[in-house]
């Protein structure tokens, strides 16, 4: 199943929309990647349950990014906003800043799942990533035509953009090299695959389809992987899960 089209396909459209996924064309990626260094410094000056104007605040006027102009500051902040929301009204971001609280180190694979969620442009990439095995090379002319394909005609450089998007898919650890780009198996957290199994649920994949829907297959959760780490959220409190045989 393309991943675009398990978006473009959904019956809920509206309901995801209220927890903050996009389908609307266009995004961040266009001249940013998904800025994982920027968000990890951001979470850790402004604390979780601070309102919306807490992140405007810290890095327009108190520039915790550390950026040399106030339009690169604007810029910044928008394109956090377009990727994440930075609003914890939004269930997506609420969703992130709790689990991140729980376990930081689990941000690469949180913030990729809510930057493909809300940015149409990486997620027309992610069958690229997906379908390729570990340990083989991922072309970016691969990411190019996918997002040639997804939006054909629309952008003028979309190498560019397939870069970008190379670049978020190395900051979540999908891709391992410079210049040489390899695919690696990433192990998502239980708290990472929390979100990954709300956001399939949200999506209308109940328990037997979840392993196969394409955010579990975005975090490289086989069945069993899936319903292991489940396992692990549930003892460490972070879901509630109840399984009889193979009813779960």
């Amino acid at each position: 199943m393309a991943y675009l089209s398990f978006f473009t396909d959904s019956s809920n459209q509206a309901d995801l929309e209220k927890l903050g996924v996009k389908f609307t064309p266009g995004g961040a990626h266009i001249s940013r990647t998904m800025m994982l260094a920027e968000l990890d410094t951001l979470l850790a000056c402004v604390p979780e349950g601070a309102p919306a104007e807490a992140y405007i605040e810290a890095v327009i006027s108190r520039n915790e990014l550390s950026k040399t102009t106030d339009s690169t500051r604007q810029k910044t902040l928008r394109h956090l906003r377009e990727l994440y929301g930075l609003d914890e009204k939004i269930p997506l971001f609420r969703l992130l800043r709790k689990m991140h609280a729980l376990d930081n180190a689990s941000l690469p694979l949180l913030a990729i799942q809510i930057a493909a969620a809300r940015d149409t442009l990486l997620r027309a990439t992610c069958t690229s990533i997906f379908d390729v095995s570990e340990g083989e090379i991922v072309e970016t002319i691969g990411l190019e035509k996918a997002i040639v394909d997804a939006f054909p005609g629309q952008y003028s450089d979309a190498n560019k953009i397939a870069r970008n998007a190379a670049s978020s898919w190395t900051q979540s650890g999908h891709l391992v090299g410079r210049n040489k780009k390899i695919r690696a198996r990433v192990k998502p957290s239980p708290a990472a695959a929390t979100l990954t199994l709300f956001l399939a649920t949200c999506c209308g994949c109940h328990w037997a389809a979840v392993s196969t829907s394409p955010w579990s297959i975005l975090m490289d959760l086989s069945a069993d992987t899936a319903r292991t780490t489940a396992q692990e959220a549930h003892r460490l409190g972070y879901r509630n899960l109840r399984c009889i045989g193979d009813v779960v």
